[in-house]
């Protein structure tokens, strides 16, 4: 037996298996109607839809087989992928490369084989739509064009669902970022208001209304900056977002978000600080910072004359990152759903409104990065949000 070999463009190969999303699932008429009709065109006992993953065959579809899947050492499939015709063994017994196969001296006993290649549109070979008998045949050229069609077929239905769930994608981060830009760019804006309304009504002496605006101009520079970064965000989401991998100073990056939250903290009398170590690591830094940038927000709308602290410590395979009030705190019920659930949403101590897609939407983040996030609180006692980040090699 001659073991298949491994095509050039393997992982490449295997990356779009995945993106099918088709391995592993229940079975599905538009498949299972391709296996019939290919048995019944090519009279034959045993057709299969297969897909070859890294060390197995699993079937999508079958006829006249129980077995799931096989060992890809062992598959025909194996050797059909790596070229993108038919692949024909005509009598097994007589092929040097299977006539020692389990699959041949074995149950199912195959004599015949024929699997045309399922071939994407950028040229990787998934696996196969095949025909098998346990005597000896050969296809004709009708039998041969028919499988080659229906294999097609197999294809252009996993690339519509992918097309499909593209376009609803689509249509979800469009919601997402108008949510997102009418939340986290109001909030300022009202501040901003705010502290003009309070000048002229007199309510502000010179020196310290001189003092507010210039945190004013600073809060303003940080919302344009906001919005660029939800721009970028809903544009690498439209294409599905790929983590953007670049060295980042976390100090720095809680530093600036210090600077856009300053104003609202000063407002409410909380105190920022900053205790993260001086670490640089490798990550995506649109991500990072709006995810820090949520948590800080929540952090100072549920604090009141307390303290915001974000603290990090850097362990041997990741970071935490800790982010820590000393605000209202919330039940389990609440803090339990906090991530899964976009109806959790309060209002703060100053009756601040929210939606709860922040922290949705922070979670999203925190999965793209492979890392987690938990939460300790307990009212009238504050929060601690832990983050556990694990660095992203270049």
């Amino acid at each position: 037996m001659i073991i298949p070999p491994l095509p050039k463009n393997e992982q490449e190969r295997l990356q779009d298996l995945v993106e099918t999303e088709l391995l592993d699932t229940p079975k599905e008429s538009e498949f299972d109607d391709i296996v019939k009709l290919a048995s019944q065109i090519c009279n034959m006992p045993i057709s299969l839809i297969t897909l070859v993953d890294s060390n197995r065959q699993w079937f999508k579809a079958k006829v006249g087989l129980d077995a799931d899947e096989t060992s890809r050492e062992v598959s025909f499939c194996g050797h059909a992928i790596m070229q993108d015709q038919l692949f024909e063994v005509q009598d097994a017994l007589n092929d040097d490369r299977f006539f020692d196969n389990p699959l041949v001296i074995e149950d199912p006993s195959i004599r015949f084989y024929a699997g045309y290649p399922l071939i994407t549109n950028t040229g990787n070979r998934l696996g196969t739509l095949c025909v098998i008998d346990r005597v000896p045949r050969k296809l004709t050229d009708e039998q041969i064009f028919a499988l080659k069609v229906l294999s097609e077929n197999v294809i252009k239905i996993a690339e519509l669902r992918q097309k499909n769930k593209h376009l609803n994608h689509m249509a979800e981060t469009h919601k997402k970022m108008t949510s997102i830009l009418a939340h986290d760019v109001r909030s300022p804006m009202v501040s901003i208001k705010g502290i003009i309304d309070y000048k002229k009504a007199g309510l502000f002496g010179e020196d310290e209304a001189e003092e507010m605006m210039d945190i004013a101009l600073e809060q303003l520079s940080n919302t344009l900056q906001m919005v660029d970064d939800v721009v970028d965000w809903g544009q690498s989401q439209l294409k599905y977002y790929d983590v953007q991998k670049e060295i980042v100073n976390l100090r720095d990056i809680v530093g600036s978000i210090f600077g856009y939250e300053a104003l609202k903290a000063r407002i409410k009398n909380n105190e920022l600080l900053n205790h993260v170590d001086d670490i640089q690591l490798i990550t995506d830094k649109n991500a990072i910072t709006f995810i820090i940038r949520n948590l800080v927000s929540n952090a100072n709308k549920f604090t009141e004359n307390g303290e915001i602290r974000i603290s990090s410590i850097k362990r041997p395979n990741h970071i935490d990152i800790y982010i820590e009030d000393t605000g209202a705190g919330m039940a389990e019920e609440i803090s339990s759903k906090l991530f899964t659930n976009a109806t959790v949403s309060t209002t703060g101590t100053k009756n601040e409104k929210g939606n709860g897609l922040g922290l949705l939407l922070v979670n999203e983040y925190i999965n793209k990065l492979n890392g987690s996030i938990s939460v300790e609180s307990a009212i009238g006692t504050g929060s601690r949000f832990t983050i556990k980040l694990t660095e992203i090699e270049l």
